[in-house]
C-alpha cells in the first residue's frame, strides 16, 4: 500500500528532502537546525518520537511542529510518512546498462549545477582580502567536522605547500584548546556546510575573541558561522544534500579552495616584492 503525502504549499512536486534542502538557507535557525538533522539522518528520524528528533537536533518540540507545517504537513507523524514513502523508493536507478548509465550522467549533471553555483558565488574582492591576510599571517588554524573536515585538510595542505604555517583539527576539544594561542597575526578558517554545526561556530568566536581574523566557509551564507567570520567564502547553495556520504559536496568546496589559492599566489608574490 503506498503512502500519499499530504498536499504540500504552494503545489509542490519536489521531493520532501529536495524541499527541506531548498528552504534550509531561508529558515530561521531553530528550524534550520532540525532541517539539517533530517537530512542528514532522513532514516533515523523515522524511529524517532518528536522529543527525540528535537534533543539530537538541538531545537524545541513546537519548532519541530512548525517546520513540518511550514512545508506543508499538518504535524510530525504525517511529515513521518511521507518521508518514510519517500525515502523507501530507490534514489538513483541500479537495475542495467542504461539504468546505469542515466544514473551517471545525473551524477555528472548534479556535480557540474553545484560546481557551477559555486562559481556563481565567488566573490573576487572577498577572495583577495583573504588571501592577503592570509600571507601575511604567522599562522592559520582550520577546523571542520565529518566531510568539513575533509575540507579543512585539503585547504590546510594546500597552504603548507606555498610556506605557510597551517593545521587543521578534526577534535573539537583540541581545536578549541589549541585556539587559545591564536592572536593578531593569526587566521582561523572554520567549515561547514550548513553554517550550523556548533562547535565550528564555538571555534570561530573562540579565535575572533582572542584576535585573530576569522573565515568561514560555508554553503549558507546567512548563518551563525558567517556571523562569527569576518570574512565568508561561500561554497555553492545548498542544493547538495550530505546524505549516505556521498562526497558530490566537496565540488564546490574544492573551486573555493583552488579560487582562494590563485588569489594567494597573486597575494605572496606583491607580499615578496615589497
Amino acid at each position: 500500500m503506498s503512502i500519499n503525502p499530504p498536499a504540500m504549499t504552494a503545489a509542490r512536486h519536489e521531493s520532501i528532502l529536495a524541499h527541506l534542502q531548498e528552504e534550509i538557507d531561508r529558515l530561521p535557525n531553530a528550524l534550520a537546525r532540525i532541517a539539517k538533522y533530517i537530512l542528514e539522518n532522513p532514516e533515523k528520524v523515522l524511529h524517532q518520537s518528536v522529543a527525540e528528533l528535537g534533543e539530537f537536533a538541538g531545537s524545541g518540540e513546537a519548532s519541530i511542529v512548525r517546520l513540518c507545517r511550514q512545508i506543508g504537513f499538518s504535524g510530525f507523524r504525517d511529515f513521518k510518512l511521507a518521508l518514510a514513502g519517500e525515502i523507501g523508493r530507490p534514489g538513483l536507478p541500479t537495475a542495467g546498462p542504461e539504468n546505469a548509465d542515466s544514473a551517471l550522467l545525473s551524477l555528472h549533471d548534479t556535480m557540474v549545477q553545484n560546481l557551477g553555483i559555486a562559481h556563481s558565488n565567488a566573490d573576487l574582492e572577498t577572495l583577495k582580502k583573504v588571501a592577503a591576510v592570509l600571507a601575511a599571517s604567522r599562522r592559520i588554524d582550520l577546523y571542520g567536522a565529518g566531510m568539513s573536515g575533509v575540507t579543512a585538510e585539503l585547504l590546510a595542505y594546500r597552504l603548507l605547500r606555498v610556506g605557510l604555517t597551517a593545521v587543521a583539527f578534526k577534535n573539537s576539544n583540541m581545536a578549541h584548546e589549541v585556539a587559545n594561542g591564536l592572536g593578531p597575526g593569526c587566521v582561523a578558517i572554520g567549515c561547514s556546510i550548513s553554517g550550523l554545526s556548533v562547535d565550528t561556530v564555538q571555534f570561530l568566536k573562540g579565535a575572533r575573541s582572542a584576535g585573530a581574523v576569522t573565515v568561514a566557509i560555508t554553503n549558507r551564507a546567512r548563518s551563525p558561522l558567517s556571523e562569527a567570520a569576518d570574512f565568508t567564502l561561500q561554497a555553492s547553495g545548498l542544493h547538495d544534500r550530505p546524505i549516505g556520504g556521498t562526497l558530490t559536496p566537496m565540488v564546490g568546496k574544492i573551486f573555493v579552495i583552488e579560487s582562494l589559492m590563485l588569489a594567494l599566489g597573486k597575494a605572496i608574490e606583491e607580499l615578496s616584492g615589497k
